[in-house]
C-alpha cells in the first residue's frame, strides 16, 4: 500500500506536467495532439486504478502487476 502511495504522488505529477503539454499544444498550434493525448487518458486510467486499490473498491493490484491500461478513446 505504501508503495502505491508513493507511485500516486509519481503519477499524479506526470498527469499535471502532460496535461499542461497538451493544453500549451492545442493553443499554440490547434493541433490534437494525439499521442500525448493517449498518454494522458493511459496515466488517468491508471492513477484511477491506483486510487481504487488503496480505497479498497478493487482487490487487483494496478500495474506492474498487471499491463498498463491502455489510453483508449470511449466511443459514444
Amino acid at each position: 500500500m505504501l508503495f502505491y502511495w508513493c507511485v500516486l504522488n509519481v503519477a499524479i505529477t506526470v498527469f499535471g506536467i502532460l496535461v499542461i503539454v497538451v493544453s500549451v499544444v492545442r493553443l499554440c498550434s490547434r493541433a490534437e495532439p494525439v499521442t500525448v493525448s493517449g498518454w494522458l487518458r493511459s496515466v488517468g486510467v491508471f492513477v484511477r486504478q491506483i486510487i481504487d486499490f488503496l480505497a479498497y473498491n478493487e482487490e487487483e493490484k494496478p500495474f506492474p502487476f498487471q499491463p498498463w491500461p491502455k489510453g483508449v478513446k470511449d466511443e459514444q
